[in-house]
């Protein structure tokens, strides 16, 4: 019996001493005993389609860039072949760390542009209309293998909408009329909320009466609502003799009203404008507000403090080159590190914030790579002599926000720079072949 007991001891040692050391080497080939990695990737993006008598133009990274587009029966990616892609359906752009962007040019010499990219699932859009000379339209684009919805809520002048939901068929896409949305309503802005599915919205605005053009341009998603807000590049250019005329947008969503001052950034200096130093926004209820700053600058930043959250956006428009065109300067978040493609487009850069440095390195239509550091202490703009095949954007610096202005015959258009995807983090398990055992 004892002889049995001192094996029987012998046995759990040896177990014990073998399990310990099984721990050791778990713990020396994966040190915090997880069993998990991560995967980082960027998810595809999507531009828009051709609208109306338009000319839609994808610029993209690379010609060697996977693409498609939606619908496709066969749901695979090929080599675009090209980098500036011309579709009439929305193009599906494969997921890098580059944001590609897509510049509408219509026949009445209006030109529209935005950044290619992917719903983070809540937008705000601040602008368009559904007035007699509205044809602003929203693009739901689902190009997920499953069914999408997505709900809509329509702020107007003088109410909210009730929920509207839309349901898109997988890889597909659908075009609303916002005059069926919001029939009749010259101030609109537009809550998106995706409830399913992979889904891209975007919105543009154009506007005509009979045959006579009007302008247009996409109004690109804002930051969410916030007592700050800063609308980084607002155009100033001198049109037919005449300062641009400009109108902000400003809307508290909520049920309590909210006190708004602005305060216009330029070079030529910081000033509250008269009208916009005090202004009172109704709850729930769009309010289109005029003014005209009196600046010899090219472009301005707004910069709007609340005491409630609010959404906000300035319409820029005149006689431009004999037609009327118009531009939304929409509100940014803060600048992150981006590369952008502008497919030989002259951009005119503003950034806000204070006290900040951004660097940026672009590479012109000769191929040739340059850089500059760009220094304000509330303000700082950049204009290269010629146009640009991209440009990257790096800051150290907090609170700093920035907008590009494009002005060339057919037309004035703006888009925040901000990257059309942000890196994506998943955890995988660790395959490893000693978890394998046997009884």
């Amino acid at each position: 019996m004892r002889n049995h007991l001192k094996v029987l001891d012998q046995k759990v040692l040896v177990s014990l001493l073998a399990f310990g050391l099984a721990l050791l080497g778990v713990a020396i080939v994966n040190p915090d005993n997880s069993g998990i990695s991560t995967v980082q990737s960027y998810p595809a993006t999507v531009c828009p389609p051709k609208l109306s008598d338009a000319t839609s133009t994808s610029v993209l990274p690379s010609s060697k860039i996977l693409v498609r587009q939606i619908p496709n029966k066969k749901n695979k990616l090929a080599k675009a072949k090209t980098s500036y892609y011309l579709s009439n359906s929305p193009l599906l752009v494969d997921g890098n760390s580059e944001s590609s962007i897509n510049v509408t040019r219509s026949k009445s010499r209006a030109l529209a542009t935005v950044v290619c990219s992917i719903s983070s699932g809540d937008q705000w859009f601040v602008g368009g209309s559904g007035s007699v000379t509205s044809r602003a339209s929203v693009v739901i684009i689902n190009s997920g293998l499953s069914t999408s919805i997505v709900d809509f809520f329509i702020y107007s002048s003088n109410t909210v909408s009730s929920v509207i939901s839309k349901r898109i068929a997988k890889n597909s896409s659908k075009r609303i009329y916002l005059d069926t949305l919001a029939p009749g309503e010259n101030s609109v802005v537009i809550h998106a909320i995706t409830r399913s599915g992979r889904v891209t919205t975007y919105l543009h605005d154009q506007r005509q009466r009979g045959l006579v053009s009007l302008g247009a341009d996409f109004v690109s998603h804002g930051a969410q609502p916030a007592n700050r807000v800063v609308i980084p590049a607002i155009s100033n250019v001198r049109l037919s003799g005449k300062n641009t005329n400009q109108s902000l947008r400003i809307l508290a969503p909520g049920n309590v009203a909210a006190n708004v001052r602005a305060k216009i950034v330029a070079t030529d200096g910081s000033f509250a404008p008269i009208g916009l130093d005090d202004i009172n926004i109704p709850a729930g209820k769009v309010k289109d507000i005029t003014f005209k700053p009196v600046l010899n600058t090219r472009t301005f930043s707004l910069v709007l403090t609340a005491d409630r959250p609010i959404v906000a956006a300035v319409k820029s428009s005149g006689n431009f080159n004999g037609t009327n065109e118009f531009a939304w300067s929409s509100s940014s978040v803060e600048l992150s590190n981006l590369t952008l493609y502008f497919g030989g487009l002259a951009p005119e850069v503003v950034l806000a914030g204070k006290d900040f440095e951004v660097d940026v390195t672009w590479t012109d239509k000769n191929k040739k790579i340059q850089s500059k550091t760009l220094r304000g202490s509330e303000i700082a703009t950049w204009r290269p002599s010629k146009g640009i095949t991209k440009a990257s954007f790096s800051t150290a610096n907090k609170q700093v926000y920035g907008a590009v202005i494009f002005k060339e015959k057919s037309g004035l258009s703006q888009f925040p720079l901000v990257a059309g995807a942000q890196l994506e983090s998943a955890a995988v398990p660790n395959a490893n072949a000693r978890v394998i055992t046997r009884e």
